[in-house]
């Protein structure tokens, strides 16, 4: 099929740049389905361990568990969805409190139950162009019980006309893929 592919109108391949980021952030009243103006995403990954067995003077490997990969985005803090605001509200919504005394800093803490109810669903959808010139879904990654580990909220220079970005990273239990319209 490769040799067939620079000659055959009917094959295309997946383009980095067509993708579009869903994220819902927040409990109850304050949820919100945000897609997010992304500059980039890594897609999931997994690592398949392996475990050795000696067996005289020879070793055998045997498959072990999967272990999914962090997810890693780049977004642009919109003026409009207000990026930093949402995830800023995001560290009270998952149980994290400031420090204003010692007794309200021992009294809540970060579960995996608040942190993924928080943070409910990631998808990262991505698409391609008919022969018409029309978008249409290729596939959708979902990442599973989902959890923020890191937020860099940008930063600010009176040298650069630049957008602000915010840098994520994503941990999850596992991840869902679904082909689209093909």
């Amino acid at each position: 099929m490769s040799a067939n592919f620079w000659n055959n109108g009917e094959l295309e391949p997946k383009r980095a740049f067509r993708f579009l980021i869903t994220l819902s952030l927040g409990v109850g009243e304050d949820q919100k389905d945000v897609q997010f103006l992304a500059k980039s995403v890594s897609r999931p990954s997994y690592t398949v361990t392996s475990s050795p067995h000696k067996f005289f003077n020879h070793t055998f490997h045997y498959p072990g568990r999967v272990e999914w990969g962090t997810v890693s985005l780049t977004l642009v803090d919109d003026i409009t969805v207000n990026g930093a605001e949402l995830l800023y509200k995001h560290l009270a919504q998952i149980g994290y409190q400031t420090p204003s005394s010692l007794s309200e800093a021992i009294s809540t803490t970060i579960t995996k139950q608040t942190a993924t109810r928080a943070f409910s669903s990631f998808s990262i959808q991505e698409k391609g162009t008919n022969p018409d010139g029309t978008t249409r879904d290729i596939g959708n990654w979902k990442l599973k019980n989902a959890f923020i580990t890191s937020v860099n909220f940008g930063e600010h220079s009176y040298d650069s006309e630049e957008m602000i970005d915010i840098q994520l990273d994503l941990q999850y239990d596992y991840a869902i893929y679904s082909q689209g319209n093909t």
